[in-house]
């Protein structure tokens, strides 16, 4: 299966806030011209999925439209990861101590009380085993920066352990730290490829 991941369009925010599980609207120039470039790297006759969020949905409905698909499914787990009381502050407004909380101990510490990784990883595999599960070749999906180097992280978890071991709470620790592992920066309205192997049938 290929997924052609797409991070969303820059939304209307200043970019030293912090933002993650917020719904972010993107200007419609902005949009549009992602759009316009998107199409031109697409493939036709390929399914669009989409995290709900508007700065995701809205460009994946209308690449649904534009690549003749009945329209984009929204998938609720392909979200950003919830940082809770920080969402919508700028950084330098959040107290040094609650970030450097969240460094000393980045796997079980929830920022600002919203969501940690582990939790994060669990509800990207989930998304990621619906999509294999629809036994499609291909699919375009729309969501987000943490979200995409969490579905990278789970493909080379699943690459490596096969489809017979099912992810137990230290699986999603290891998925997490493979996605913080991963530095480069990934542009908005960019496109990156993830291949992954087909899921296996029951044997008859």
């Amino acid at each position: 299966m290929q997924l052609y991941l797409i991070r969303h369009p820059q939304p209307v925010l200043d970019q030293h806030t912090c933002y993650g599980r917020s719904d972010i609207a993107v200007a419609p120039e902005v949009q549009q011209q992602c759009l316009e470039q998107l199409l031109t790297q697409l493939p036709r006759d390929v399914p669009v999925f989409s995290s709900p969020l508007r700065r995701c949905a809205g460009l994946a409905q209308q690449l649904a439209v534009r690549l003749e698909q009945a329209g984009a499914v929204l998938e609720r787990d392909l979200q950003e990861m919830d940082f809770g009381s920080w969402e919508l502050r700028r950084w330098d407004d959040i107290p040094w101590a609650e970030v450097e909380a969240w460094n000393q101990d980045l796997l079980h510490h929830a920022p600002g009380g919203g969501e940690t990784l582990p939790a994060m990883a669990r509800r990207i595999w989930q998304a990621l085993e619906r999509l294999r599960a629809r036994t499609i070749p291909a699919a375009i999906v729309v969501c987000h920066a943490g979200s995409i180097r969490m579905l990278h992280a789970c493909a080379q978890w699943r690459a490596e352990q096969g489809d017979m071991l099912a992810p137990q709470q230290q699986a999603y620790e290891d998925i997490a730290l493979r996605a913080m592992a991963q530095r480069r920066q990934i542009g908005f309205g960019e496109v990156i490829r993830l291949s992954l192997p087909a899921m296996s049938t029951p044997a008859a």
